[in-house]
């Protein structure tokens, strides 16, 4: 057996970008994402929240955050992204989980979701011989910022999303990926995999911001 306390230390707790408070006050950024995706992640804290006993409201009122989540999110309207990587933050604290696969997971529950719903069709239209073409309009349905760019490859692509908050590009690289990988593999791909970093390009009303570079690759 492997030393729990090791474990705990081994942890990732905070996203790179994410060591000091939001540049603005929760709701008021001028990056904005789909409230689809706020409504999801509500019932997700009301689950963690319930099997925490409490300490998810406890860690989001202590960071700021409580009354954002608290509001109630209509699905077509946009609303601040930027308190999402620090939401994400929190549930991992309260439930003493890694922040990296905790995200990961509520992107692989958001894709499936949306497969299902109001952007299924545009989802389910991803293949191999289109997604340099298609993926970039997807993310348009979901967020008012970051045009994405890919550019076909020998076995795959690569993805340059440019102007992206530095304190969400984490969170946005791994709340993202399913929503190619799924897609594809779904229509034909094989061993789809995602290598990114990032590379800060300046700010916007005072918001450090970057590129994001994806390498994509897949078996046919």
């Amino acid at each position: 057996m492997g030393d729990p306390s090791a474990e705990r230390a081994a942890l990732r707790s905070r996203f790179q970008y994410c060591d000091t408070p939001l540049p603005c006050p929760p709701g008021t950024s001028p990056f904005h994402i789909k409230g689809d995706f706020y409504r999801q992640m509500h019932r997700a804290l009301e689950h963690h929240d319930q099997r925490s006993g409490g300490a998810v409201s406890r860690v989001l009122e202590r960071e700021g955050l409580g009354a954002f989540v608290g509001q109630s999110f209509l699905s077509s309207v946009f609303y601040d992204v930027l308190p999402a990587a620090r939401i994400a933050m929190a549930v991992a604290e309260a439930r003493g989980r890694d922040v990296y696969e905790l995200t990961a997971e509520f992107g692989q529950l958001a894709v499936q979701d949306q497969m299902r719903g109001t952007y299924g069709r545009f989802l389910q239209q991803l293949t191999p011989a289109n997604v340099c073409q298609r993926y970039g309009q997807v993310m348009k349905q979901f967020y008012d910022f970051g045009p994405v760019t890919l550019t076909p490859t020998e076995g795959g692509a690569t993805l340059l999303r440019t102007g992206v908050p530095l304190c969400v590009a984490e969170w946005w690289c791994l709340t993202g990926v399913p929503f190619l990988v799924l897609p594809l593999t779904a229509n034909g791909a094989r061993e789809v995999a995602v290598e990114w970093r990032l590379q800060p390009q300046g700010e916007q009303q005072g918001v450090p911001l970057g590129d994001v570079h994806w390498d994509i690759r897949w078996q046919a």
